[in-house]
């Protein structure tokens, strides 16, 4: 996942104990990021059969995104910081710890409602997950500090962010779980956390890593100054959003989804436009980042409808769709890609990776899932996100497969070049 004509200096970072753009900063990164992937796949997995089998879709929204997406944020933005910065991978043991504290709040949050704990569980399990992103934010900033490239500046300067909303949007979540919560503040949990800690992190990669799946060019007018002001657009837009539910004013609300709506016009914009050529190689893959990001687009023109109409924020059907549409179907595709490269091994097992996770029935599923939900038929969608999940969990133990075939057959191999010399 190295960039084209990517600079690998000699030079030493200040603890003087390994050279910045170390060579084995992508192998580090990629076996922390696998690791990461797996323990947010279950988490995937869970939030499924939750959507299945329980009364609501709280429990399966919070395990999709606590747990599921935020987990696979935390090793995509380390990896992609690591190699577009040109940065040593941080230590094994501050991954471990991050991920951990991570997970362990979320099911610990998940127990505690589902079984009616009350803050006694809530809310140390809450200040876990908190933990895990304070954790997640020194990781970050201290690779971006030791990294040599400063082009992806903006992409940090978004996960920052994103952590930012995200500590404040689970601190709003622990205060309610101790106190007794309003609808407002209930708003502004949801809306930090779905909208800020999710969407930005989303937001500050698209422009980059649309490229890097379509095999092209970023847009010449992706500048970096450019990308960092619309990050910093987006960001005063959650925090409007944000005032404006806290303090039930609806006008505020409505202003703040309204630049948060065209500030997904302007990273429309920002993505390089696919040719051709690349949409037959990327296929799915890269067509499910731009659906998902006009799907998110739709869920929130259709917030601030609703906040016009006077009915309110919360209307689980669009934040469905945004989590259905938007995030699961960009996490799909960015899956797809990198769960080849993640993979490892030479051209012919990348490309037959690629080949692999290239689903365009995946595609479709997703979006029938979508449309299910927009329409009031959920039904339907729940029948679409478990054909969906199986064809992607089919797909994903064929790459793991393929690898294990190959290192067999390579070990045969050299087992069988032993005897002939010997």
């Amino acid at each position: 996942m190295s960039e084209p004509g990517e600079r690998v200096p000699t030079n030493r970072w200040r603890a003087g104990t390994e050279a910045r753009g170390a060579a084995d900063r992508v192998r580090r990164s990629h076996a922390q990021t696998r690791g990461t992937v797996r323990l947010a796949l279950t988490f995937v997995v869970a939030a499924v059969m939750a959507a299945v089998v329980a009364d609501g879709p709280w429990l399966a929204l919070h395990l999709f995104l606590a747990g599921g997406l935020v987990l696979a944020i935390s090793g995509v933005s380390v990896m992609l910081t690591v190699t577009w910065s040109a940065a040593p991978a941080p230590a094994d043991i501050a991954v471990i710890a991050q991920r951990s504290c991570l997970a362990i709040g979320v099911v610990g949050v998940a127990l505690g409602h589902e079984l009616d704990l009350g803050s006694a569980v809530l809310v140390p399990a809450g200040a876990l997950a908190i933990g895990g992103l304070v954790l997640l934010a020194g990781i970050l900033a201290l690779t971006a500090r030791r990294g040599v490239q400063r082009r992806y500046g903006p992409a940090v300067l978004a996960y920052l962010l994103a952590l930012g909303a995200g500590i404040g949007g689970m601190t709003l979540g622990i205060i309610q779980a101790a106190g007794t919560p309003t609808a407002g503040l209930r708003a502004a949990h949801v809306t930090l956390n779905v909208f800020g800690l999710v969407g930005l992190v989303v937001y500050g990669t698209l422009p980059f890593f649309a490229s890097t799946v379509g095999r092209a060019r970023m847009a010449p007018h992706a500048s970096r100054t450019g990308l960092a002001a619309s990050v910093l657009w987006q960001a005063a837009a959650v925090l409007t959003a944000v005032l404006g539910l806290s303090l039930e004013i609806d006008v505020v609300a409505s202003a703040g989804f309204g630049a948060y709506a065209v500030g997904l016009g302007v990273v429309l914009w920002l993505l390089p436009k696919p040719t051709r050529r690349q949409l037959d190689w990327a296929g799915p893959r890269l067509v499910g980042l731009w659906i998902g990001v006009l799907w998110w687009l739709v869920a929130v023109v259709a917030i601030i409808i609703d906040i016009a109409r006077g009915g309110g924020f919360f209307d689980r059907r669009w934040l469905l769709v945004l989590v259905v549409g938007g995030y699961a179907q960009i996490l799909w595709g960015s899956l797809a890609y990198l769960l080849p490269v993640l993979r490892g091994g030479g051209p012919e097992q990348l490309s037959g990776g690629f080949a692999v996770t290239r689903s365009w029935f995946g595609l479709a599923c997703g979006n029938v899932a979508t449309v299910s939900f927009a329409v009031g038929m959920p039904t339907v969608a729940v029948a679409g996100i478990v054909a969906w999940s199986f064809d992607t969990g089919v797909r994903a133990v064929r790459v793991r497969l393929g690898a294990r075939l190959e290192r067999d057959t390579a070990e045969r191999g050299g087992a069988g070049t032993e005897g002939t010399s010997g």
